[in-house]
């Protein structure tokens, strides 16, 4: 007798249970809208205000570095937001460093390399105004965390995830200031809602409540070397941090299945190929990618799944079915008709 299949899989279960993602004018570019479509989509914007948007966690991709523009990723530029935020993206992670003088600013580091990967001159540590004097790539515009804030109004659907990269307490504690310092500053304490914070260690995360009001966590792991999954797993489920991200290349149905196993949800960073994305579909939940898109994920899974049921079901039978006997096997089961 054949092994009966019939578990669901982590992002399968949330595709299937979610609404196709609707991007406002997908597609379409700035300057190609007619006055019609402009003045459509800013009526949906308006009527996005008025809602209350879909929770993150509904999302099974989230925009790495605020996605890419003109096909450049990892520039945290508005454009770069502006332009994934066209195509259908509504959560975005965005890498934060503080400036000389002390500002919070959306920058992967202050290393020569990225100084070269962003075509500018190297100049170390910038101070505030430096930065935003400095064009990315010469054509994009720079962001500061009061220009984050701004776009969070502007654009009431959208999250935002931050990555800090710092893990001392001193840094730490001084960008939470900033941050915090920036929302009051819009008068506007729903946007809190709206801002999801990485931790990368389980200090962080008093910190982060000591100086801020942030109810929305996300555990990451690309600065812990060797995690104990049982532990972190125990972490997130006691003070209610609904994601742990690991690098795609971490991933394993041993330590999917233990984060799940205490509710956690399981993001891969980070992956620009969608059927990379099929492939691990059977333990990721999500992804954080350059360029795909939400609602390009979802298009593929559903012309796809049954495909990739096959092949799944046809490994797994290599592996469950037992050795030949005098009795023949029965017919074949119905498949669930969902990913692995």
């Amino acid at each position: 007798m054949r092994v009966k299949k019939a578990a669901m899989v982590p992002l399968l279960a949330l595709i299937l249970s979610a609404s196709v993602l609707v991007s406002l004018g997908a597609g379409h570019p700035a300057s190609t809208f007619s006055a019609y479509e402009t003045e459509k989509k800013q009526l949906e914007l308006e009527n996005l205000s008025r809602e209350q948007p879909r929770v993150w966690t509904d999302y099974p991709v989230f925009a790495h570095a605020l996605g890419s523009v003109q096909g450049r990723a990892n520039t945290n530029s508005k454009d770069a937001f502006l332009e994934s935020y066209e195509a259908g993206q509504r959560v975005f992670e965005v890498d934060l460093q503080l400036t000389s003088d002390g500002a919070l600013v959306a920058r992967h580091d202050w290393e020569q390399i990225s100084y070269y990967n962003l075509e500018q001159t190297y100049a170390g540590v910038m101070d505030h105004a430096a930065f935003l004097a400095s064009p990315i790539c010469f054509y994009y515009t720079p962001l500061d965390i009061q220009g984050l804030m701004e776009l969070l109004i502007q654009y009431p659907d959208a999250y935002l995830v931050t990555d800090s990269k710092d893990t001392d307490e001193q840094s730490v504690r001084a960008q939470l200031r900033n941050l915090k310092k920036a929302v009051e500053e819009t008068g506007q304490p729903e946007l809190w809602n709206r801002i999801i914070v990485q931790i990368y260690h389980q200090e962080m995360y008093d910190w982060v409540k000591e100086e801020t009001p942030v109810s929305n966590f996300i555990f990451t792991l690309y600065q812990i070397e060797n995690p104990n999954y049982y532990e972190i797993g125990a972490f997130c489920r006691e003070r209610g941090s609904q994601v742990v991200t690991m690098a795609a290349e971490r991933l394993s149905k041993e330590r999917s299945d233990i984060l799940h196993s205490y509710g956690c949800k399981v993001y891969l960073h980070t992956v620009n190929r969608l059927r990379q994305m099929l492939e691990s579909s059977w333990g990721a939940d999500g992804f954080y990618s350059d360029c795909v898109t939400p609602e390009q994920l979802e298009g593929v899974l559903a012309g796809t799944n049954q495909m990739y049921l096959s092949q799944w079901e046809t490994a797994q039978e290599e592996v469950t079915q037992p050795e030949t006997t005098e009795q023949s096997a029965g017919p074949a089961e119905t498949g669930i008709g969902v990913l692995p």
